[in-house]
């Protein structure tokens, strides 16, 4: 059977200190990894964690090196869905001494053929990419994940159009701004532009899209005077963070609208005012004559 290799690679501009213990301190990596009680890099001890509270797919990881500074490797096994042994390896290297790089390694994923589809060396590239090119810089870049939620006296179809059909949403984001719109035909793979009257914004992609029930943005750059501008040492901090809408249906007329949004430091506490205000207006909304 061929060796079936995952690799992740990303630049940051932080100091290769600050990646080593962003990778190797339970006090940081339990901010953006997952939270493993008994983590350890001592060569030859073990240590197990499990994706969610729900304490869903334990991984069983036997520490196989470490170089100080720049590597950590450790086997990668669930023992509850799969006979099959894995190696992840987190190597450092300073491109200067601001700048550093991480390549995350993840040799033989192929051996857990015999848990299923969830554990394809497709979903095991999209989840390290999503754990290093978005959790990992949102950390080191302080991009906070805020969660929202709010219940709504109305059909998760009812808040669905509320949220979306563009002249209701021009009355729900007032508390962002007034005027705020957005442009584009919302759907799998879309472009939309989040836009203020003057012409400044923000663009996005829709990477993923279930009507009436989720749809997450990823955001990309900056728009000036209605047009799209590229990438620059200010917005490469933040491009790819995600904004997600999720419906979720309590009963027939009841839905659970929850919001999670990648937000930078500077927007942290405008954002945990206003977005309350939004969902007011969403429930206010979507609950009229209903």
């Amino acid at each position: 059977m061929t060796n079936t290799i995952v690799k992740t690679i990303m630049e940051f501009d932080v100091p290769a200190r600050d990646l080593w213990d962003a990778i190797t301190n339970p006090s940081h990596f339990k901010k953006w990894y997952f939270h493993i009680p008994h983590f350890t890099t001592t060569v030859g001890e073990s240590f197990d964690f499990y994706e969610s509270e729900a304490r869903k797919f334990r991984h069983h990881c036997t520490v196989l090196e470490l170089e100080k500074g720049r590597k950590f490797v450790h086997t990668w096994e669930h023992p509850e869905q799969s006979k099959g042994s894995s190696v992840v390896s987190w190597l450092i290297e300073p491109i200067d001494e601001k700048h550093s790089k991480l390549t995350l390694t993840h040799e033989g994923v192929e051996s857990f053929s015999d848990a299923g589809s969830n554990f394809s060396a497709e979903n095991y590239q999209m989840g390290w990419d999503a754990i290093i090119k978005t959790s990992l810089r949102n950390y080191l870049y302080l991009i906070e994940k805020l969660h929202f939620s709010i219940n709504i006296n109305a059909t998760k179809e009812k808040v669905w159009r509320t949220l979306w059909e563009k002249d209701s949403y021009k009355i729900w984001t007032l508390p962002f701004g007034e005027g705020s719109y957005y442009s584009g035909d919302l759907g799998p793979n879309a472009r939309i532009h989040f836009l203020m009257p003057d012409g400044n914004g923000m663009y996005s992609d829709v990477v993923f899209f279930r009507e009436n029930e989720l749809v997450v943005f990823k955001h990309i750059g900056d728009i000036n005077n209605f047009q799209e501008q590229e990438i620059n040492e200010e917005t490469k901090r933040w491009t790819g963070a995600f904004e997600i809408y999720r419906l979720v249906e309590i009963n027939a007329n009841t839905t659970e609208l929850e919001v999670e949004v990648d937000v930078t430091d500077p927007h942290i506490e405008f954002m945990k005012k206003r977005f309350p205000k939004s969902l007011e207006k969403v429930k206010e909304l979507s609950e009229t004559n209903n």
